[in-house]
């Protein structure tokens, strides 16, 4: 007991400051006698206060308790809402410090919320974002409670300890699954997706809205109903769709906390969801110097589980991806001809030269498109003036950069291969419009 107080026991600053001042009268008092009584008095004082600002923080009808409510998992890059409820049983008020033990994977070290507690029921919100797949840890709640008279500190330990998993983006899939779904809709207010619905296998007639082709007008049922009548028609169903996401050391490269291959997970996730809602079959390969998943395009109940549990373990290899592996692998699994979406980077346009060959050779079987990231800040810095040689340096290397962007894009069209170009931002929604052109096109 007595070790578990000394524990949870702090002099506040006010104790020290009023105690500084005490010896300051006192070693004057030498010369004046009277601040000598005064710093008698102020210690004695000082003295009483603590004992009685003890008895009060460390008083048994002094009750907390503590409740953490969070999302039952998280996905990467979303920012995820965290509520603490804290329930004080007691007679004053108390200004107190929250410390909530994030995961380590947060790297937060200086977390705290300062509020002032009444009796009574009370709650805490704060946001984080995981940048990291994997198990989270939380910790204990710690309260450090001070009363109105600010000599003591109490530590307060809650148990609140707690495990959570963090996926690939579940929000994200949803809300590109809800926007491909919809008939006209903006991502961020500008960014149109692509209305799902165009090839020639009719489906149902429909009221018309804003974004419908005036050409599916069905005019019979719009003088039937006296009000505009269109044609919806319905993609053709059970065609094979395979992501493929290399794990290269390229793959490493981080944009706002996320390295390249979180976002080509996000995306595939979203875009496995969608094509699962189109009835079409969904596999996924995933390789660097060895295959880590390969899952067979299918459309059964609980495919799409499938492919979050494999996404949810995937990470990074320093070794450079193994292309005559891949080769092999689709080869193993998709025995008829396919959309292969490829999630890559490609640093210079010799990387890509000696991936070339069999990348050809499966634009030849399949219907390829590879998918590349587009550094929008280095696009930026190709257009800063030239007015010091520090800012010609970096136009020249950001123009340096965007030339090889262009060279691989060029390369890889010359070989019939489709290629998607975005920021890791916009990733999903590209992919995912890529994929409806494609399909609208019949060209899968």
């Amino acid at each position: 007991m007595r070790r578990s107080f000394f524990k949870s026991f702090f002099l506040a600053p006010l104790f020290f400051s009023t105690g500084a001042a005490a010896v300051f009268l006192c070693a004057f008092g030498f010369v004046i006698p009277p601040l000598l009584v005064l710093g008698k008095v102020v210690i004695v004082l000082l003295l009483g206060f603590t004992l009685t600002d003890v008895a009060l923080l460390f008083s048994p009808k002094l009750r907390f308790s503590a409740k953490r409510i969070a999302p039952r998992v998280f996905g990467i890059g979303d920012t995820v809402k965290i509520a603490l409820e804290l329930d004080y049983e007691g007679s004053f008020d108390l200004k107190v410090q929250v410390i909530d033990e994030l995961p380590v994977q947060l790297q937060e070290r200086n977390f705290g919320v300062q509020l002032t507690m009444s009796p009574g029921l009370r709650k805490v919100g704060y946001e984080i974002m995981p940048v990291n797949r994997g198990l989270y840890r939380f910790g204990d709640t710690r309260l450090l409670i001070e009363s109105p008279l600010r000599l003591v500190r109490r530590m307060v330990t809650l148990p609140t300890a707690a495990e959570t998993q963090v996926y690939p983006s579940i929000l994200q899939m949803r809300e590109t699954g809800m926007m491909a779904f919809s008939r006209m809709t903006y991502q961020a207010g500008t960014k149109k997706m692509n209305r799902m619905g165009q090839s020639y296998e009719f489906e149902q007639i429909t009221p018309f809205v804003e974004g419908d082709d005036y050409r599916n007008i069905n005019w019979k049922a719009t003088g039937k109903t006296r009000e505009l009548m269109v044609n919806q028609f319905q993609d053709e169903r059970s065609q094979n769709l395979y992501c493929v996401i290399s794990k290269g050391r390229a793959m490493k490269l981080t944009f706002n906390g996320l390295s390249l291959l979180d976002y080509a997970i996000n995306s595939t996730l979203a875009l496995s969801n969608v094509a699962l809602k189109k009835y079409d079959k969904v596999g996924l390969i995933s390789f660097s110097d060895k295959i880590g998943t390969a899952l067979r395009a299918e459309n059964r109940k609980g495919q799409l589980q499938k492919i979050l549990e494999s996404l949810y373990s995937e990470t990074e290899r320093d070794r450079e991806p193994g292309y005559e592996l891949l080769y092999r692998s689709l080869d193993r699994l998709a025995k008829t001809r396919s959309l292969v979406v490829m999630f890559a980077n490609f640093e210079t346009p010799q990387m890509l030269d000696r991936a070339m060959p069999i990348l050809g050779k499966i634009g030849k079987k399949h219907l390829f498109v590879m998918v590349l990231f587009k550094d929008a800040e280095l696009e930026q810095a190709a257009r800063f003036p030239k007015d010091s040689i520090d800012s010609v340096y970096r136009r020249t290397l950001a123009e340096k950069y965007l030339h090889d962007r262009n060279e691989i894009s060029k390369k890889l069209r010359n070989r019939g291969i489709h290629t998607i170009s975005a920021t890791p931002e916009e990733l999903s929604v590209s992919t995912i419009n890529r994929y409806l052109e494609l399909k609208a096109k019949r060209l899968i």
